[in-house]
């Protein structure tokens, strides 16, 4: 994510240094948003320990009339069950794979144990008709989601997501606690070997997002209440530029941030997620995305309908919720890196570089446990491209040299053409960790590497 200037205003005003929001130039958001928000159902806890939620997850085909144009399913439906989790509580969740191929279940964002991050490429995947018990406690809380990362471009796009939600006890309720998964279906190749789209460029632009597998849509609410909504991207490759006015990020892929900022162009690659804070007056308030191009960022088109808020009553706009403190202290960028990851490739070959080695043609890049690591990616792709590590957050020191407002820590953060980062993490956690593009056909095509990390 990109951060921009902290504002002390928090609706009814222009962020500075941003555009206004842009209004559709054909319809009204009122217009397009006809249809009621919809949420996926949440998951059932099959265990009355209030310290264990111990969930069932079915992975298995639909029909291929299925109403809902998705492939794919968890427990029956797409998005998956939305697993709710205090923190503190263990997580158990029974995986059966009733599917034709293998599959896993990676937890995006948390810090698990190695033997449960869902990477099948020591272990092998959950084979079909089998079963498999993923088990960790839940130490971190925030908007994670969940996704297999076998035959991952085909079954992710197939419907195989779901969210999973850790809150702390501490944290302030908002009115309405959202999610919000936002996809687009049919983005997967028929044959994976072939490259992405046509021989140049492959950045089709989302013209027609999808919000828990519907339409986007409204929500009626009263005013002086206050929304906030979990934003996931869970799309193959397609980006959402955010656009709205009275939207504040108070959350990103690691928690609260330190200091709320306007969401006003905060760009969300694929894996990256927000918490957005609407606080509701009078009148309503409204959602798009701005068309955004991996093939250059900005481009040219109508924002896109994401979600409005309609109220009701004359209550102006309430007070923003307190903001927990993550107490995170912000380092300094030291001036080197310890590992350098380059991303290369083409999107006319369809072959893309980490360090010029393709997945699994690779040699892991070894650290000590307990080692403070300084990580620097760069971008010489004519792509942008969104870096997920597995099994840690990171810390962001810079980009392009220059350091964040505040501390932010991340663990899927986009690398637009021709950026670096320099990131710091303390490596905490021991076993193969996977270090990829989270633009999954780059992944499969080899954009990904490991990270070792030696008890």
């Amino acid at each position: 994510m990109r951060w921009i200037a902290h504002l002390a205003c928090l609706s009814g005003c222009t962020p500075k240094g941003s555009q206004a929001p842009i209004q559709l130039a054909d319809d009204s958001l009122s217009r397009v948003l006809a249809e009621p928000f919809k949420q996926p159902r949440s998951a059932v806890d099959l265990d009355p320990n209030p310290d264990v939620l111990r969930l069932r997850l079915v992975a298995r085909a639909l029909p291929e009339d299925h109403p809902s144009g998705f492939r794919y399913a968890y427990n029956g439906q797409t998005p998956g069950p939305t697993i709710e989790a205090e923190l503190g509580q263990t997580l158990e969740v029974e995986l059966v794979n009733e599917l034709t191929r293998g599959t896993t279940i990676h937890w995006h964002g948390l810090h698990v144990p190695n033997a449960m991050d869902g990477v099948p490429w020591q272990r092998g995947p959950v084979a079909p008709g089998a079963t498999f018990l993923y088990r960790f406690e839940l130490n971190q809380a925030g908007t994670f989601w969940y996704h297999p990362h076998f035959n991952t471009e085909g079954q992710v796009d197939g419907g195989l997501f779901g969210a999973l939600i850790v809150r702390d006890p501490a944290d302030e309720p908002a009115d309405h606690d959202l999610v919000a998964i936002m996809d687009s279906r049919a983005e997967a190749r028929p044959d994976p070997a072939q490259p992405v789209g046509p021989a140049h460029g492959h950045a089709r632009l989302k013209r027609q997002w999808l919000m828990n597998g519907h339409s986007p849509g409204h929500l009626n609410v009263q005013a002086g209440e206050r929304v906030r909504l979990r934003m996931i991207n869970v799309s193959n490759h397609g980006y959402l530029k955010l656009n709205g006015d009275s939207a504040r990020l108070v959350a990103t892929d690691q928690g609260p941030l330190e200091i709320a900022r306007w969401a006003q162009d905060e760009v969300l690659g694929p894996g990256d997620r927000a918490e957005i804070e609407l606080l509701v007056g009078r009148e309503p308030i409204q959602l798009s995305s701005l068309p955004y191009s991996l093939n250059g960022g900005d481009s040219l088109g109508p924002a896109q309908p994401l979600f409005e808020v309609r109220p009701s009553g004359t209550q102006p706009a309430p007070v923003p919720l307190s903001l927990r403190s993550a107490g995170r202290v912000q380092h300094p960028d030291p001036g080197y890196a310890d590992i350098v990851w380059t991303f290369t490739g083409s999107d006319r070959t369809g072959r893309w570089y980490i360090n010029g080695k393709r997945f699994p043609q690779i040699t892991p890049v070894e650290v000590r446990l307990g080692q403070t690591v300084i990580i620097e990616v760069r971008n010489l792709s004519p792509t942008d491209h969104p870096y997920h590590l597995h099994g840690y957050s990171f810390e962001v020191l810079s980009r392009n040299g220059v350091a964040p407002d505040s501390p932010t820590y991340e663990d899927t953060i986009n690398l637009a053409i021709r950026e670096r980062v320099r990131l710091r993490i303390v490596a905490n956690n021991p076993g193969d960790w996977m270090s990829h593009c989270h633009i999954l056909p780059h992944a499969e095509d080899g954009m990904m590497t490991v990270l070792r990390v030696i008890d």
